[in-house]
Parts: C-alpha cells; structure tokens; sequence
C-alpha cells in the first residue's frame, strides 16, 4: 500500500489517495472541495479508481466528488462512491450546508452504497474495514487498512472533531474515540481529516480532550 496526502479546498481538507503497492489501482478517501491535484495525480499513474470512500458528508470533505466522477475520463464512473447511510441527508443538503458558513458548493451525485461499520470492502489487492465513529456527524466513519486508519474529523493530533454542528454529540464522539480508535494497536498510525498524522499510542497518552 502507497498513501500520498493532498491538502485541498478553502479549510485545508485532508484527501488521500491509497494506492496498491505498483500503483495500478487506488482508492480515493474524502476528495475535498477541489480534487484537481488528486486527479492530476491518478492521470499520472494511470491507476484505476475504484472507489471514493467518504469518512463522512461535510461540505469541505464531498465538494469535489462530482468533479472526480467528470474529470477522470469516464474512470470514475465505474468508482462507486460509499458514505454511511446516517450521513446520506447531509450529503443531499451540501448546497445548504456550506452556504451555512458562507462557502459555495455544487449539488453532488448519489452516493452508490451505503454502509453500517463493520464490513471489509474489498477494492482489488486493497482491504478497507470500516469502524463506524459517530459524533462529529452521525454517520461518521473511519477506513482501517493495515496498520492505518483515516480518521476524517473524528480525532486530530492533540485534538478532536468537532461536536456542536447539526447531528453531532460529544458524548458519541468521546466513546467513538475510545472504543473505536484507542482500542487499536498503539503502533496503528491515524490520518486525520485535517492536520498531521499521529498514533494511538500518541494520542491515548497526550490528547488532552482524552484525558
């Protein structure tokens, strides 16, 4: 597996391409308002997208999935885009949602499925478990491949997602953490939706909003 990192958008969203280990096949996770570097980036390896995998529905994480789907010559077309069921109205109201906070964003297309937490999705040679970690929104997800996991807003290094927008709860958000991310490995290396990465083993011992 091949992690390459792109800061994108207006809030400096975290968008991960994951690649297999030639690069022949990927997977894109939360493309941002402005995907334009990631799609740069996948004509460049001629990897075929096989799927937008979206940690949840915030303006500032789907903005760029249409223009993923427009740009990638027909690639992303067959590249299904999955969100939590919980998070699928959110997802419809991305117009209403930024404009909330003065941001512009296009209407999106329909999320192809749905998921729960639990289930291993199966993308070529690339293995994703999804933990299902409400709190930032309802239907907030993490996507654990190997010994990593892409966290969105759920937690960041020395911090946490926020818990106050439409949907969210702390007390969801703090027990998501705690059962879903701190019970992993300490080596396991979190990628958080904005920010720099960090571990478990960092963040059960200095996040202070887990104290």
């Amino acid at each position: 597996m091949r992690i390459e990192t792109f800061v994108l958008g207006e809030l400096q969203e975290n968008g991960y391409l994951v690649f297999d280990d030639k690069r022949s096949a990927a997977v894109v996770i939360d493309p941002g308002d402005d995907p334009e570097p990631m799609i740069t980036r996948l004509d460049q390896t001629g990897a075929e997208l096989l799927a937008i995998l979206l940690t949840h529905a915030h303006w500032d994480h789907i903005g760029g999935v249409r223009e993923l789907a427009e740009r990638m010559s027909g690639a992303a077309h067959g590249a299904p885009v999955y969100l939590h069921e919980a998070d699928v109205p959110l997802y419809e109201r991305v117009v209403e949602q930024a404009a909330l906070f003065g941001f512009h964003a296009d209407p999106q297309p329909p999320v192809d499925r749905t998921v729960k937490g639990g289930e291993a999705l199966q993308f070529g040679p690339l293995r994703v478990e999804v933990i299902h970690t409400p709190g930032h929104s309802p239907g907030g997800v993490c996507y654990k491949v190997d010994d990593v996991v892409f966290v969105g807003d759920t937690i960041f290094a020395g911090g946490v997602g926020r818990a106050d927008l439409p949907g969210g709860s702390w007390t969801q958000l703090i027990q998501s953490i705690r059962n879903g991310i701190l019970t992993l490995a300490d080596a396991t290396v979190l990628y958080p939706g904005h920010g720099p990465s960090t571990t478990v083993a960092t963040e059960r011992a200095t996040n202070p909003f887990l104290a």
